[in-house]
């Protein structure tokens, strides 16, 4: 995966995924984290962004996925642990091949990727269901929650 460390910097590539069904979007995140994300992953060497989220949404969910037009690219500069880490993130429209269970408010998918358990879970695409889940990076929240229909690229600071 594209992580470079040195001294207390970190860099790190993503893809992520909007996934839509009964007007609310998919988001997972480590059970140990106290935030969300929208699903994807870390791209590997060699792998473009679109192979990389068709990769770990059949890693993370189980099935195959058709990888939509680039809607995002947001990098995102935040503290993590002792490491100040850069990331640049590449936000994609995607379409499981088969449909995950729909609930409002529980957990629908769980999964173990490598040492982490992973829970999927569908919320509302409303700013305030958004920071309740205080998902990240922050500006999806608002891109999200006004559907934000074009391309957006925005560099966002999360440091103090």
């Amino acid at each position: 995966m594209i992580v470079m460390d040195e001294g207390v910097s970190r860099f790190q590539f993503r893809a992520g995924a909007l996934i839509w069904t009964e007007g609310h979007i998919l988001v997972h995140r480590a059970v140990s984290d106290p935030y969300w994300a929208l699903p994807g992953g870390r791209v590997e060497f060699q792998e473009s962004s679109e192979e990389a989220l068709a990769r770990e949404i059949r890693e993370e969910i189980g099935c195959a996925a058709t990888i939509g037009r680039l809607r995002f690219v947001i990098e995102n500069f935040f503290e993590l642990g002792d490491l100040r880490a850069h990331e640049i993130g590449f936000y994609f429209d995607a379409e499981l091949s088969r449909p995950l269970p729909f609930h409002e408010r529980e957990i629908i998918h769980r999964v173990r990727d490598g040492n982490s358990d992973l829970e999927f879970r569908w919320v509302p695409p409303t700013r305030a269901a958004l920071d309740e889940l205080d998902l990240k990076p922050r500006p999806l929240r608002d891109l999200i929650a006004e559907n934000h229909a074009g391309m957006a690229h925005l560099v966002y600071w999360d440091i103090p």
